[in-house]
């Protein structure tokens, strides 16, 4: 079975590398909103949301606009494609408004095409060279969250670079391989653990989206809303703030004994 924690760790980025990441955090905002715009429609049946589709229509013409690489064109792409998709279920099938997602957050989704993990930095593509960055981690790893979920044996996947207040904080998405029956916690599902690193105190916080048992029902409905939920926080919209409150409430402990009772 596979587990994944969702780690956010800290980064020392230098001074002279601050212009060329908020450079790329600008103009990834910009490609995302520009797949956005071209994707939007207010006949919500018209609105395109196909990652396939935006990327034939929009590709070209975002890289020959901006300096963004390739890779990080694409994952503003799937960015924009979440949120229209998001907007476009809110209104179709949960009978809600939502306005054309408008990208206004500072952060940028990098894959295994543009970023590099190393022991004690990792580097991150950008607008223009490669920007390397050391992990902030506790003084004295031993027996913390770090040690566990960062360095023994886990994958790192897919990450999302973020600026709060001139600092810098990478959320990872790190994988791993487990026996459903070796522990409680990690069978329970594949919950999803979100782990904040930093230098003052050791913060892990879990997150089961008030899920009990293991049907497979259950399950798939988990795994969809985790997926959902994450994409949504790297929209960073108004109307994502409001769409995950919306499936929040539908999937609460009441929703999901009700969606059970139903399934019997």
């Amino acid at each position: 079975m596979e587990v994944v924690r969702n780690i956010q760790i800290k980064l020392d980025v230098s001074d002279e590398d601050d212009e060329v990441l908020d450079e790329t955090f600008e103009q990834f905002r910009q490609a995302a909103q520009y797949v956005a715009d071209h994707g939007w429609n207010d006949n919500p049946y018209e609105i395109t949301d196909a990652k396939n589709t935006l990327h034939k229509e929009t590709y070209s013409a975002v890289r020959d606009q901006l300096s963004l690489q390739s890779s990080l064109v694409q994952s503003a792409r799937n960015l924009a494609s979440t949120a229209l998709g998001n907007c476009k279920d809110r209104i179709i099938e949960d009978g809600e408004k939502a306005s054309k997602p408008e990208f206004k957050g500072t952060v940028v989704v990098y894959n295994g095409r543009t970023i590099t993990y190393n022991d004690d930095h990792v580097s991150l593509a950008t607008t223009d060279k490669r920007v390397t960055a050391e992990y902030v981690t506790p003084v004295n790893d031993e027996g913390t969250p770090f040690e566990e979920y960062w360095t023994d044996g886990w994958e790192k996947g897919e990450a999302t670079l973020h600026k709060r207040d001139g600092t810098y904080y990478l959320h990872v998405a790190a994988k791993k391989d487990v026996d459903p029956d070796s522990s409680g916690e990690e069978s329970e599902n594949g919950v999803v653990l979100g782990v904040d690193l930093n230098v003052d105190g050791y913060l892990a916080v879990t997150s089961t989206g008030a899920f009990i048992g293991n049907a497979d029902y259950l399950n798939h409905k988990r795994d969809e809303y985790e997926r959902r939920r994450g994409n949504l926080q790297q929209t960073g919209t108004r109307s994502a703030h409001l769409t995950i409150k919306s499936i929040g409430s539908r999937l609460s402990p009441q929703s999901v004994k009700s969606t059970r009772s139903r399934s019997r």
